[in-house]
């Protein structure tokens, strides 16, 4: 059994500290200094030592920690106080499903002891029908927050649609028209502009839904993890899944299973995702990431080419 010891976790990885300075900017530098105290302390007050650094993702800090018992738990510390307030609130809502779970919470210092799914980061073995187990589990969750009243305090999808990701992608269209292909452009614009949220769906959304965004336990089971939720139709969940779940690999088949299992048509789900195509491709080329010519060929994959079921 680990004995409790007061040693400070040491500066953050270089790696981690210039993905958090990418993503928010300079004025999280007094922060990254003083987070290592400060989730060393979290640990201490939950009775866990701090092991090491888990140098991954782009919007917290992740420690591995060690219980007294010699669980392995996950502290997570955030920058931004209200992406805290959200992801926990949203692992709460779907605490009795597949997810992981909230073991403790500090809001003044934005700073959270997880369960960790598997037993080590990343988290077991995935087994051979991965995609339609994570699938059940999306199903899952948009069924227990179609299930609330009201909504329960996240930002709605409406907002960032309108907000951020049209006027985004209008703005790149201008700069980088000449470089990207026309019928892909026009496809995903029409796409863009088109959509409209059916209130039978609406739910809390994971938002989110890349494939390193899933853990599976030592049972092959996969958790969602690390949601960053909003309040909207399911549609775009299904979407960001079936293109960014594992980019250029499986497309079709993920939109065929997402399709059958939300009851949501493929027409639909097609200008769901070419619309997030969109987003995603003109953001590839605006930073130049190798990832773009896989976006535009999974742009061609989706396209339409013969009427879906509604």
């Amino acid at each position: 059994m680990p004995e409790l010891t007061k040693a400070a976790l040491p500066l953050l990885p270089e790696s981690c500290r210039a993905r958090l300075l990418n993503h928010y900017g300079p004025g999280i530098s007094g922060w990254l200094a003083a987070i290592p105290a400060a989730m060393t302390n979290a640990g201490h007050q939950w009775n866990l030592i701090p092991t090491e650094y888990h140098d991954a993702g782009h919007a917290s800090v992740l420690v591995v920690a060690e219980s007294g018992g010699g669980e392995r738990v996950l502290l997570k510390g955030w920058p931004d106080p209200e992406r805290c307030v959200r992801e926990v609130a949203a692992l709460r809502l779907w605490s009795d499903l597949p997810t992981a779970r909230v073991l403790e919470v500090d809001e003044e210092r934005s700073i959270a002891a997880l369960s960790l799914v598997g037993g080590r980061p990343g988290g077991g073995r995935r087994g051979s029908d991965d995609i339609r187990q994570v699938a059940g589990v999306i199903q899952a969750a948009h069924d227990r927050g179609r299930a609330l009243e009201e909504q329960p305090g996240f930002p709605e999808l409406s907002s960032y649609l309108d907000e951020e990701v049209r006027p985004r992608v209008a703005h790149r269209m201008k700069s980088l028209a000449p470089i990207v292909p026309g019928p892909l452009l026009r496809a995903g614009w029409r796409a863009l502009e088109s959509l409209t949220q059916a209130g039978h769906r609406r739910t809390v959304l994971h938002g989110d839904l890349y494939r390193e965004n899933t853990a599976c336990d030592g049972h092959g089971r996969p958790h969602l993890l690390d949601p960053l939720p909003m309040y909207g139709d399911a549609a775009y969940d299904w979407a960001f899944w079936t293109v960014y779940y594992r980019l250029g690999q499986g497309t079709e088949e993920r939109l065929a299973l997402a399709s059958r299992v939300s009851g949501i048509g493929c027409t639909v789900l097609r200008s769901w995702s070419l619309a997030l195509c969109l987003h995603g491709l003109l953001y590839y080329r605006e930073v130049t990431d190798s990832r773009y010519p896989t976006m535009e060929r999974v742009m061609h994959s989706i396209l339409p080419s013969r009427e879906d079921a509604p």
